[in-house]
């Protein structure tokens, strides 16, 4: 009893100190960064870098607990060994593209953020996995480690606040991993490994779809947001995801501790956590978008120089939030019931269609038309995996419902008051 005590309170020293900077130092730098740039970083800390690591990954991260919790085959895990290797090949390209055809540094820094990103995925899913939560949370937080070591060097004086210096913070700590990658592969099981991978990537390459898709559909916004506007905007998104996003971490919470479970409890038993789960966090995250402005302005520029104009982009990322979380959660159920092949071709039709209307309309929809947009199609997302689930007779009635209700709810405030 004691010892259980002590190793949840650890976990929640260790989860709170680590979320706390990944949730405050991309909004300290906020007013660190000129608005350009800190766009820029976004775009390649949470645009481009999320998304190309799911694809570099390959769908290995989410076959791991497949194959080791719910099908139990040990034999294959050492496939996963030759995975930090197959990641090389992709940064190793990054670097000679930089050095010897001068590609464009936002992308080189993307770049090198999504090869830091899979490993931290790849490594971080296997720790929960096998429920070492403490040291999962400090992996997922990696990155934003190096981000508030480079804002302590600027406070001190050391560093000048530009993009380029922290691409230099973020290199170096991409090479930590090339450097433990390799040395955990040259100790590591040979015997069988290349068919033991092989094996992993013939289930892994539907993962990679789906990953791929659902990352396109619920982290694109700062892609189109650069696209349709420009890394000022982006900046402005960034800044208000960040602010909307600390019910986020209740969610990781839940993640994290209950890893494990999510593969192994009943539909029914989930459907029942998960409406109550969603009706908490939408509450909670209302909540916090009322109180913020007497809260943050006490300590943000950026929020004070931007919230009467934005305050819309505000309420709709803080509505997107609990979407966001959903389609989470239902990805790990579609991994877990291997229906992943069946949901990828709903999710492209919803790209495609979107995309098109996106490009029809083009410089016909202002910046928070646009967010509304990305909104809806997460919604939609969420619905269409509670519906490929349900061609398995796997339902989750209470949870589609309550998403319905408060989809038709934060629409209907952002259409009467904005």
């Amino acid at each position: 009893m004691i010892n259980a005590i002590k190793k949840h309170a650890a976990f929640g020293v260790i989860f709170t100190i680590a979320k706390a900077l990944v949730y405050f130092t991309p909004l300290i730098l906020a007013d660190v960064l000129s608005t350009s740039d800190y766009g820029i970083l976004e775009y390649a800390l949470a645009g481009v870098g999320v998304i190309v690591n799911t694809l570099i990954n390959l769908g290995v991260p989410g076959a791991y607990p497949y194959f080791v919790i719910r099908e139990k085959k040990e034999k294959l895990k050492s496939g996963f060994n030759l995975h930090p290797i197959i990641l090389l090949i992709p940064f190793v390209i990054n670097q000679i593209a930089f050095l010897c055809f001068q590609l464009d540094v936002n992308f080189y820094l993307a770049f090198n953020i999504s090869y830091i990103i899979a490993n931290q995925v790849f490594y971080s899913t296997q720790l929960k996995s096998h429920e070492k939560s403490s040291y999962a949370v400090l992996l997922d937080s990696g990155i934003y480690i190096v981000l508030f070591l480079f804002f302590i060097g600027y406070r001190t004086g050391f560093f000048q606040s530009s993009i380029t210096v922290i691409n230099n913070f973020v290199l170096a700590y991409a090479f930590i991993y090339v450097i433990f990658g390799i040395s955990r592969f040259i100790k590591s099981e040979k015997q069988h490994l290349t068919s033991h991978y092989r094996a992993i990537l013939r289930f892994s390459i539907h993962l990679l779809v789906s990953t791929f898709l659902i990352f396109l559909i619920t982290t694109s916004g700062r892609i189109l947001v650069e696209f349709f506007f420009g890394f000022d905007e982006v900046g402005i998104y960034a800044f208000y995801f960040r602010l909307a996003a600390i019910v986020v971490m209740i969610h990781q919470i839940i993640n994290i501790a209950y890893f494990k479970k999510i593969y192994t409890f009943s539909p029914l038993i989930l459907d029942q956590y998960f409406y109550k789960f969603f009706i908490i966090i939408t509450t909670l995250s209302l909540v916090i978008y009322f109180i913020s402005p007497f809260v943050v302005s006490e300590f943000s520029n950026f929020f004070n120089d931007t919230f009467d104009t934005y305050k819309s982009i505000y309420f709709l990322l803080s509505a997107q939030m609990i979407m966001w979380i959903a389609s989470a959660l239902n990805s790990n159920i579609i991994d877990r019931e291997n229906s992943a092949k069946v949901n990828n071709v709903f999710f492209l039709i919803l790209i495609s269609i979107v995309g098109f209307l996106l490009y029809i309309f083009n410089g016909k929809f202002s910046f928070t038309e646009l967010i509304y947009i990305h909104f809806t199609s997460i919604y939609i997302a969420c619905m269409i995996q509670y519906y490929t689930l349900s061609k398995k007779n796997i339902y989750f009635k209470k949870s589609a419902l309550t998403l319905t209700v408060i989809f038709l709810l934060e629409s209907g405030y952002y259409f009467l008051f904005f």
